[in-house]
């Protein structure tokens, strides 16, 4: 039951991240490309690349996992966000924004991911003096 309510706190706090990063961005660039989608999708792929690894490196114990993972990153980073914003701009004839906006999620979202993934084992490794699995 504990791990449903992880769930839930973290998705409320993802939820309202997305809206407030999307938001501000939003108001601040005027721009037809989706932005704001890019940059919360930006954000959430760099902290599933550090989640990832602390998790891996049993820095915090897995059963914050549903907190972060699910609930918090889960809400953050909508996929239906994305699909939206990219099949508006191809209803809209916007046919290189919306190719744009698919690659730029996609192949930036995967870097960022990697991203966070290897700076969190750079200052693992640095700080923390830990032995990665594999590091014999």
């Amino acid at each position: 039951m504990l791990h449903l309510i992880f769930i839930g706190v973290g998705g409320a706090a993802g939820a309202l991240s997305r809206y407030l990063i999307d938001f501000t961005i939003t108001n601040h660039y005027t721009m037809n490309f989706p932005l704001g989608t890019l940059i919360v999708n930006l954000i959430g792929c760099f902290i599933i690349g550090i989640a990832f690894k602390i998790f891996h490196h049993e820095i915090i114990h897995t059963r914050f996992n549903p907190f972060i993972i699910t609930g918090f990153l889960g809400a953050l980073t909508t996929f239906s966000s994305y699909a939206y914003t990219t099949l508006i701009l191809f209803e809209n004839g916007k046919y290189v924004l919306a190719v744009s906006n698919l690659l730029a999620n996609n192949v930036l979202g995967i870097l960022f991911a990697f991203l966070g993934a290897k700076i969190t084992n750079y200052i693992v490794k640095k700080h923390f003096n830990h032995k990665f699995k594999g590091d014999e």
